[in-house]
């Protein structure tokens, strides 16, 4: 028997608080490490790390896949002052995924798809990084080789503090007590996007399924990888959100999501935008990002059933 618009909207906006609440605890739990981790960890070593042109695509691509949009705030900063290059910056950029994994973790749905994500963007983007720095550095004169080599010899302040005074996602104590009510925030912020991102998908999926009842035409993956990779741009950790939902109601497909979380630096575009000297060069990566973004849709298609 068909339901009532009002019955239906009643069935959807609780199916999605349930589903919101169910992943709380994982959510706090999830942004209660990741704040512990980021305060506590040291970033002078990260920035020897990241400097390096083959290394370095390895260990940003490792450390953006932290669930939290702190990092590619930080290799932002580190890329604008200088600090590391071109491929390390995207790497951090293509691993990141913000919110969406802590969400994806959380649905029994879609906690399968975990891990194939995360290895798909960690190798990813340590190839991609490799390649861009390798191209970079063959394109160098070695006079341009000795400037920046001088530049990575320069010091500053690379505590987490330090790169995100200005723009963070993480908060600024280091103490349990401040980590806690942190994270808490963090994860009730991130389920009340769920929750209306989730009722707003379902409502749309019941819409489009009495529209399309005996056409063969599935609503499956309505967002292809081309266009996750252009939404995936836009600097908000509200987009891997919306991202990681739209995959769990069928509107994403998986190389679609992909593609989208591969674009989406969270904040760090943002940053990078506001703070760049260069509009050549940022305009240059955000290219580079798009193009690694429907590579990697392409090739997850590949693998995908």
């Amino acid at each position: 028997m068909a339901h009532t618009f009002p019955e239906l909207l009643r069935e959807i906006l609780s199916e999605s608080l349930l589903h919101s609440v169910r992943m709380l605890p994982v959510l706090v739990v999830t942004f209660g490490v990741v704040e512990a981790v980021s305060h506590r960890a040291g970033m002078t070593w990260l920035k020897k790390g990241m400097a390096h042109p083959f290394l370095g695509p390895v260990a940003a691509a490792a450390l953006g896949l932290l669930p939290q949009c702190g990092f590619s705030v930080a290799t932002t900063s580190l890329y604008v002052e200088g600090l590391i290059p071109t491929g390390s910056l995207l790497a951090s950029y293509i691993a990141t995924s913000d919110e969406a994994l802590p969400i994806l973790m959380a649905n029994p749905d879609t906690i399968a798809w975990v891990l194939p994500l995360m290895g798909t963007k960690l190798v990813w983007g340590a190839i991609f990084g490799i390649a861009v720095n390798y191209g970079m550095r063959k394109a160098r004169s070695p006079a341009e080789r000795l400037v920046r080599h001088r530049a990575m010899g320069d010091g500053g302040d690379l505590s987490v503090e330090g790169l995100s005074r200005r723009h963070t996602c993480v908060g600024t104590g280091g103490t349990i007590g401040q980590i806690i009510p942190h994270a808490i925030s963090r994860a009730l912020r991130v389920a009340a996007m769920v929750f209306v991102l989730a009722s707003l998908f379902d409502t749309f999926g019941h819409f489009f399924a009495e529209r399309l009842a005996g056409d063969a035409s599935p609503v499956q993956g309505a967002i292809n990888p081309l266009a996750a990779s252009f939404l995936g741009l836009i600097p908000s950790c509200a987009t891997s959100v919306i991202l990681a939902e739209g995959f769990s109601s069928g509107f994403v497909s998986f190389p679609a999501l992909v593609s989208g979380l591969t674009a989406n630096a969270g904040v760090g575009l943002l940053v990078l935008i506001k703070e760049s000297r260069s509009l050549s060069r940022t305009v240059g990566v955000i290219i580079l990002l798009v193009l690694s973004a429907l590579i990697s849709g392409f090739l997850a298609s590949l693998g995908t059933p």
